[in-house]
């Protein structure tokens, strides 16, 4: 043996899933894998060990001379008593469970229902069957778990049951003659209920079946007038009609409902030997004509494979076909020779068709191949995606086609590379040189041996089993150096540490791995959660790091309203909430709300208002406060929150639901709700923000508001009235300041009234400067005049608009004369400015020398004349202030030389006076 292939072999990852609420045996299914020796001993297999001895016989391969030892041990009991060769593809079948139910069950005398994906059974009395009664004649559905421990019993006290069956998400549907569907949980919870549509109740239903549909399960029902009506989704259930079949008024023989891939659903019906393919979507009828080969009269059950492309036929003369789902292939045709009335036809995956004759199954695949299976008691069959359930009075079997990586290691003689890597790895585990030699022989394939002996594991539903596969694959794993995803290796191990753990009988979740895949993480925790195994869905959260919208706090939220609605009675509504948030804590991970919500539809309602304390998220704390009637209580974690939408909300809800005395009273206590509403008031006119300030007696802010509302005001009589009310509140708040402008304001409106009465021309709404400048340009020196003693306007207030408005006019003459008057009080750069803006520099140099000493060289600059301004700084001697007027005048060249010459004459003076 290598020297370093011992050290390379490590032991796999161990998940320990502890229950703290069950006590439940999962030591057998941990997958240890060490490296002590695998005895295999025949006795404990008993009569079903086969022990196949091959003779050791010389493999010459690559300079390389081995002998190979071939063991088939008890694990592959499986080739002689559980394969069966079906058209070179091996199908098995194994007990899933021993149902707890032998004895008090007898499947012959009932109707059976079985859920997809590894769910419950319920079963109810048959009607069609005459069986003694000793009830009182209502039938009773009983729930069962698919290890046949009684969950629940059902007392019907509805109409006519015309069927039951399971929804994808494990719901019981009861589907009554009068076109109601109730749905139950599997603890047998009513859940809700709808109706199949008026012509439904009044017609009546005589079949209905279930589907899966691309949004959850739908339902088609066929009513006593030979229509069928379907709903797509039973939780949006919206009807449609299919169109009605053609030729005689007759019932039809068989039927069955197919959702495409392009998420449209048909019913294939079949009336005697005719077939037609009913469309909703179009209300489209199409009649098909299968190519059967032996006489036949009429066609009396059908099945569509689990994905949809295959359709099953079987004829009132035991044939069944086998075709394409639009009858336009034919793939077998085979003669049952069946003496006895088929109880169902079902499809085994999409490999194989199974017809059920009670206690014998008769399997059939398109390859014209097929077997029978004789079982002990009258059976049930169950189609799975992968396989099919087998429900018995006293066992739960699995049928299934065996996988491809199974068939190449357990297969006899098989010389695969996984089936040689698992022969290394029990001649390891012997400690024998013999293994160095296997992996020598699979050298150059050892990823594929490896991947091979991981997904055959998955496979595998005895753990000893995988163990021995996936001692294999990590025996192979330790040569690869990384070559093969770790990731493989280990969520295999994961995957079956869960599945083990789940398949326990106290559990009774019998998963296979294709259906964990389809199911996902997420849908595993929801069966666990429907049936309230919070624990082991807890562990199995942890040790899959799930992510926390889907992971623990989900759990325990949904422990919490169970809790919730078990609790009711036997403790109070502190109590109940102390315990559970002593359970689930106080962290931001857990939603409160969402079981304050739960509180609320049992009618909790102080429970749900102390549920709600333990909630940080304010968004989702104050709606249900508010749907409680607690408004206070919101407000105050509004404003807690610190959120002004929040705040919003809160203030929307209680203007609506409080008087107006209530609602001013409540908010007065929080001063950034009474800013916050009086902005809303403002932005969307909700209420009167009058009603705000006079309860709060703020005459200031009431002032305001009458002015800006004077402003809204059409008439002139209301505007001064809102004016004058605006004055007195002023004289309350004692504002004497705003109160004086107030007065003034009115003052002017009143006169600019009179003017425009007078003037013709709009004068209202405008400024005092404005008016003043209207009067000025009309040369209404007396008006003028008033105005400045009415409104008491400064001097030089008066002199800017004096000077701008005669530059408006080009009155310059007038201009000049106010420049004579007296000494401006504004200085005379005005005069300036005003005549540079209109572009009269003759007459802007009339004000120049009037200009202050240390502007006038600005004022120069800025009417362009630089060879002035050059002349003022030269006898300034202002060097920085003719370099300033050289700046601005670089596009003339004269005036350039000029000041150079000037600068040079200041920078040497002696110079100048030498040439002199």
């Amino acid at each position: 043996m290598h020297p370093c292939l011992k050290d390379r072999v490590q032991k796999l990852p161990v998940l320990l899933l502890h229950q703290e609420e069950e006590s439940l045996p999962f030591s057998e299914h941990k997958l240890h894998v060490e490296e002590e020796e695998l005895e295999v001993e025949a006795q404990e297999a008993g009569h079903q060990v086969v022990v196949l001895l091959q003779a050791e016989e010389e493999l010459h391969l690559s300079k390389f001379q081995i002998s190979r030892h071939v063991l088939k041990n008890q694990y592959n009991l499986f080739f002689l008593h559980m394969f069966t060769c079906l058209a070179y593809m091996l199908y098995k079948k194994f007990e899933v469970y021993s149902m707890g139910w032998i004895d008090q069950v007898n499947l012959q005398d009932l109707k059976v229902t079985v859920a997809p994906s590894g769910g419950p059974i319920a079963v109810v009395r048959d009607d069609t069957k005459l069986t003694p009664v000793q009830t009182s004649g209502k039938p009773i559905i009983f729930i069962f778990s698919p290890s046949g421990e009684l969950k629940s019993t059902i007392k019907w006290s509805g109409g006519k049951i015309v069927e039951i069956n399971w929804s994808s998400s494990e719901e019981l549907l009861c589907i009554q003659d009068d076109g109601s569907v109730s749905a139950y949980d599997i603890f047998g919870n009513y859940q809700n209920s709808f109706q199949m549509g008026q012509e439904a109740r009044e017609m009546k239903i005589i079949d209905a079946r279930t589907f899966p549909s691309s949004t959850g399960t739908g339902l088609v029902v066929l009513t006593t007038n030979f229509r069928f009506f379907v709903v797509n989704n039973i939780k949006d259930p919206r009807i449609r009609r299919f169109p009605d079949i053609p030729g005689v008024n007759i019932a039809p023989s068989c039927w069955a409902a197919i959702h495409g891939d392009d998420r449209q659903t048909r019913v294939i019906v079949a009336k005697e030997k005719d077939i037609y393919l009913l469309d909703y979507s179009e209300q489209h009828v199409a009649q098909k004509t299968p190519e059967i080969s032996h006489h036949h009269l009429s066609i009396i059950a059908m099945a569509v494979s689990p994905c949809g492309k295959l359709v099953a036929l079987l004829t009132d003369a035991g044939v069944i076909w086998i075709g394409s789902f639009d009858f336009r292939r034919k793939f077998c045709e085979h003669d049952a020779q069946c003496m006895l009335p088929a109880v169902q036809l079902v499809w085994c995956g999409s490999g194989a068709v199974v017809l059920n004759l009670g206690s014998v199954l008769l399997v059939l695949s398109p390859n014209r191949d097929n077997f029978t299976l004789i079982l002990d008691s009258t059976s049930h069959v169950c189609p799975e995606v992968d396989g099919l359930r087998i429900i018995t009075n006293s066992s739960h079997e699995f049928l299934q086609k065996v996988p491809l990586p199974n068939q190449e290691i357990f297969r006899i003689g098989s010389m695969s590379p996984g089936a040689i890597l698992v022969e290394a790895s029990r001649e390891f585990q012997k400690r024998s040189h013999r293994a160095e030699e296997y992996i020598r022989l699979v050298k150059n394939q050892l990823e594929q041996a490896v991947i091979q002996c991981i997904q055959a594991a998955g496979n595998e539903w005895q753990p000893g089993v995988q163990k021995m596969l996936l001692r294999a694959a990590q025996l192979g794993k330790s040569f690869l150096f990384d070559k093969v995803d770790s990731e493989l290796f280990v969520g295999m191990c994961q995957t079956l540490r869960i599945l083990n753990a789940v398949r326990n009988y106290k559990i009774a979740l019998p998963l296979t791995f294709q259906q964990y895949e389809q199911l996902g993480k997420t849908g595993l925790l929801n069966r666990l959660i429907l049936r309230r195994q919070y624990s082991i869905a807890i562990q199995i959260c942890q040790y899959l790091q799930m992510s926390e919208a889907d992971g623990i706090p989900r759990v325990l939220t949904e422990w919490a309203c169970y809790k919730i609605k078990h609790g009711l009675g036997k403790l109070d509504a502190e109590q109940l909430a102390s315990e559970i948030s002593a359970k689930l804590g106080t962290g931001s991970k857990v939603s409160y709300s969402s079981i304050a919500l739960k509180a609320i539809e049992c009618k909790q309602e102080k429970l749900a208002i102390r549920l709600l304390d333990f909630e940080h998220r304010a968004s989702e704390q104050i709606p249900l406060l508010l749907k409680l009637g607690q408004e206070p209580q919101a407000l105050a974690k509004a404003v807690e929150s610190g959120d002004p939408n929040l705040i919003y909300y809160v203030l929307v809800v209680m203007k609506e639901t409080y008087s107006a005395d209530k609602f001013y009273m409540t908010i007065r206590h929080y001063p950034s709700v009474n800013a916050l509403y009086a902005k809303l008031c403002r932005t969307i006119q909700m209420g009167s923000l009058e009603q705000i300030y006079e309860q709060e007696d703020n005459f200031n802010a009431q002032a305001i508001l009458s002015v800006k509302d004077s402003y809204r005001a059409q008439k002139l009589e209301n505007r001064s009235a809102m004016l004058t009310t605006a004055v007195k509140q002023y004289r309350q708040a004692k504002a004497e300041i705003a109160a004086s402008l107030t007065e003034d304001q009115l003052k002017l409106l009143k006169t600019q009234s009179s003017y425009e009465s007078k003037f013709g021309c709009p004068v209202i709404d405008v400024s005092l400067n404005d008016t003043l400048k209207l009067l000025m340009r009309r040369r209404d020196i007396k008006e003028t005049e008033e105005m400045v003693k009415k409104f008491k306007v400064p001097e030089r207030r008066l002199w800017w608009l004096k000077v701008t408005t005669f530059a408006e006019i080009g009155d310059w003459a007038e201009l000049e004369k106010l420049s004579r008057l007296k000494k401006s009080p504004i200085g005379y750069e005005p005069f300036v400015d005003v005549c540079l803006q209109y572009n009269n520099v003759t007459e802007a140099q009339r004000y120049l020398p009037k200009v202050e000493e240390h502007l006038s060289i600005k004022y120069y600059v800025k009417a362009k004349l630089y060879t002035e301004a050059a002349q003022i700084a030269f006898q300034r001697r202002d060097t920085e202030a003719l370099h300033y007027v050289q700046s601005r005048c670089s596009s003339n060249r004269d005036a350039v030389d000029m000041i150079n010459s000037l600068i040079a004459k200041l920078a040497n003076p002696s110079e100048s006076q030498n040439k002199r």
